[in-house]
């Protein structure tokens, strides 16, 4: 248990030093917010739904749910309700705090709160809570809690409340808080108020395992290339990506991986061409120091494009990409992986290959 709090403890750190780098200043300037934002804005600028008001609360409720009904949990109705107390008790106060000290303008301009995000991290704290209590009984119940967490945290990028670092930090403080909530929770009551059958699920990754693996991934697109070929608009100047992949093995370590992205191209004169690709290749896993897993991986695939001289109509062409990804497994069935790839997409005879370097991360979950 202390090894894995050091680990979770700097993964915390590292997560608010990325945040932090982007939030110094109320005022927001060009970086990779901006590019995820831009994905958004290109794509679905007029998505305005309000069910990650009430999304952010499922897992709980399905917690609850189940503990009414008498399904069993890790813990007695006492110990449950003081570890979720001083769970929500840290994330409240850590969020409050942050929103009105960091002051970061919302991404419509409504308010100086963005950072971090509420409702994120009342997502990840709930969906924590769900795997705390009853993720011993069926993965099943933590990658639940873990997508809804996350489909609220991608929702307020979508809603246009929140910038990714917001998000990034709002899931941090969320997973921190209670895994902080029920240490504290369980040095008071020690062996009392668990159920009788509960073993505990905190770590049970297996390397030696075939492991199935779905991704939500974002990224931002450094464009390689001459300044001048960006400046004449020949080339994009920046850009940002979305979507999703999934890793099928063929034996432990080893298998195919697919691909499915949106991503916002922006030229010199602030035109935004969305751009979206399919790709599919191999991957090869390395597991190390108990929680930690390097990847390697090789595409390819289609893409198409809107060009920017031709109005509305789009180039179909050739998406090549590779990369190497590190993961931080933070719970069984779910981590956190920061990746770099290199693409290139062809999108047409008479326009150059598009290279990019993308730098992202993605919330994972396997089985």
């Amino acid at each position: 248990m202390k090894h894995r709090l050091k680990y979770i403890t700097a993964f915390l750190i590292l997560l608010f030093h990325m945040a932090g780098a982007g939030c110094a200043h109320a005022q927001f300037t060009v970086g990779f917010d901006s590019d995820i934002h831009s994905v958004r804005n290109s794509i679905i600028p007029d998505f305005r739904y309000k069910y990650d008001d009430y999304l952010q609360y499922a897992p709980a409720a399905l917690m609850v749910g189940m503990k009414v009904g008498g399904y069993e949990s890790r813990s007695s109705w006492g110990r449950m309700l003081v570890s979720d107390a001083f769970s929500v008790a840290i994330m409240t106060a850590t969020v409050n705090g942050l929103k009105y000290t960091v002051g970061r303008p919302r991404p419509d301009g409504s308010r100086n709160n963005s950072f971090p995000s509420g409702h994120t991290a009342t997502a990840f704290t709930t969906a924590t809570l769900l795997h705390k209590e009853y993720g011993w009984r069926s993965p099943w119940f933590s990658i639940g809690g873990y997508t809804a967490a996350a489909v609220t945290g991608f929702s307020r990028i979508m809603n246009n409340k929140h910038w990714m670092t917001d998000v990034m930090a709002g899931a941090a403080i969320g997973i921190g808080s209670v895994h902080l909530g029920y240490f504290i929770a369980d040095k008071i009551f020690r062996d009392r108020g668990l159920y009788g059958m509960f073993t505990d699920p905190t770590y049970q990754y297996d390397p030696y395992r075939k492991h199935y693996v779905a991704e939500l991934f974002l990224g931002r697109r450094f464009i390689i290339g001459a300044e001048g070929m960006k400046e004449m608009g020949v080339l994009p100047l920046r850009g940002g990506i979305v979507g999703l992949s999934t890793d099928i093995p063929i034996k432990p370590g080893l298998g195919v991986t697919a691909r499915a992205s949106a991503s916002s191209m922006t030229y010199y004169s602030g035109t935004i061409s969305p751009m979206y690709s399919l790709t599919a290749g191999g991957y090869w896993n390395f597991h190390f120091a108990r929680i930690m897993e390097l990847q390697l991986r090789v595409m390819a695939g289609g893409a198409w494009m809107e060009n920017p001289s031709q109005g509305h109509a789009a180039d179909f062409g050739t998406d090549l990409s590779g990369g190497i990804a590190l993961s931080i497994i933070t719970d069984s069935n779910f981590k956190i992986k920061g990746f770099v790839d290199l693409e290139s997409v062809s999108l047409s005879p008479d326009r150059p290959w598009i290279n990019t370097l993308i730098v992202g991360w993605s919330s994972a979950w396997f089985w």
